[in-house]
């Protein structure tokens, strides 16, 4: 199986992702219709990019509406040797839903959701309770300006 790095897309590949990023619920038809194509090969090229990962369907969720208003992003500096353990720990937490490890001043950054300004203070706390974690710094999200995960679209 090709691996994700090694995956070549060509204009049409590209072409059928764009259309799947505006609108993950259209139909393989419609796409094939808009882009001269059959169905069934739309369907074939869209099923071979979700099988080597390059493309996920995924809805996007709106915090505030779901009751956990307060988003912010949580900055961990950490003990080298545990760098990867203690990504893996952080992206256990229910409230945490995006960890990367990163470069610069911080090693880890952490997007979370909580309830209410008591739950956040919990969460750092227990986030900078994992082995490993030297300090945390906290930037609270006053508004979500743009939130569409469309990183990478060609």
């Amino acid at each position: 199986m090709t691996t994700k790095s090694t995956q070549k897309l060509d204009d049409v590949d590209k072409a059928i992702i764009q259309k799947l990023v505006a609108d993950g619920r259209r139909s393989f038809a419609d796409i094939a219709t808009e882009l001269k194509l059959s169905a069934s090969t739309v369907q074939q090229r869209a099923n071979r990019l979700f099988e080597v990962g390059l493309l996920r369907i995924r809805a996007i969720t709106d915090p505030v509406a779901l009751g956990v208003p307060v988003t912010a992003s949580i900055l961990l500096k950490v003990d080298g040797a545990r760098l990867r353990e203690v990504a893996q720990e952080a992206a256990q937490f229910e409230e945490v839903g995006w960890v990367a490890i990163t470069s610069g001043a911080y090693d880890i950054s952490c997007e979370v959701a909580c309830r209410d300004n008591e739950h956040l203070i919990e969460l750092i706390a227990e986030l900078a309770g994992i082995e490993g974690v030297r300090s945390t710094e906290t930037f609270m999200y006053l508004r979500i300006v743009k939130n569409n995960y469309q990183w990478g679209v060609p």
